[in-house]
């Protein structure tokens, strides 16, 4: 936040003018200044970062595949985004960024098992026992990777940008805490794909 408030800013000078300025001016600059810090935010709601009462997802979840999407067809995506090459149409800029990757880049989209352990400050996700994540509430930047990490209206959001790609993740506990429900949205190589999945605490 330091860093987007020294943009807004600007240089001393003109920092100096705006402390100068009209009451109903310093507003107009003020609510410019939340303007700009949303557009470098990606436009998105602020996310609380303290976890609500009740809200725990440690434990085991096994996939409800019966009301779970299923999980993107990975040589489907290849085998689309090579037709468009041969048409003309060309590939994404890096391999990093084919949708074929976004599997490996959010692992909750075939994910069967899901181990979770949550603290007041970050949750460590373990898919089928095979990759490990870790999220810390708020706004972290790790791998190349821009993350954010909170809740708003009960669920919890975890925002994952780099590049050209950006994902959103949306924890949701149902059923008094029974049922967890994953809803991933990822927009990569101008392609955006959504999956819901469903899981059931052992």
């Amino acid at each position: 936040m330091r860093r987007a408030s020294s943009l807004i800013e600007g240089p001393a000078g003109s920092r100096r003018q705006y402390r100068g300025a009209p009451r109903a001016a310093r507003r107009r600059k003020a609510r410019s200044g939340a303007i700009a810090i949303a557009v470098l935010l990606g436009a998105c709601a602020p996310l609380a970062t303290d976890p609500p009462r009740g809200f725990d997802l440690s434990g085991q979840w096994v996939l409800d595949a019966t009301i779970s999407d299923q999980a993107p067809d990975v040589d489907a995506i290849r085998e689309r985004e090579d037709r468009e090459l041969v048409r003309g149409k060309g590939k994404p800029a890096s391999a990093a960024e084919s949708a074929a990757h976004m599997v490996q880049d959010f692992p909750v989209l075939e994910a069967t098992r899901l181990r979770i352990e949550q603290d007041s400050d970050s949750m460590g996700v373990y898919y089928d026992e095979q990759t490990y994540r870790d999220v810390s509430w708020g706004d972290r930047v790790r791998d190349l990777w821009a993350v954010s990490a909170g809740w708003t209206d009960g669920a919890l959001i975890v925002r994952s940008t780099r590049g050209g790609i950006r994902g959103e993740e949306v924890f949701t506990l149902t059923n008094g805490g029974a049922l967890l429900r994953v809803g991933v949205s990822v927009h990569v190589a101008g392609e955006h794909f959504r999956v819901a999945r469903v899981y059931r605490r052992r």
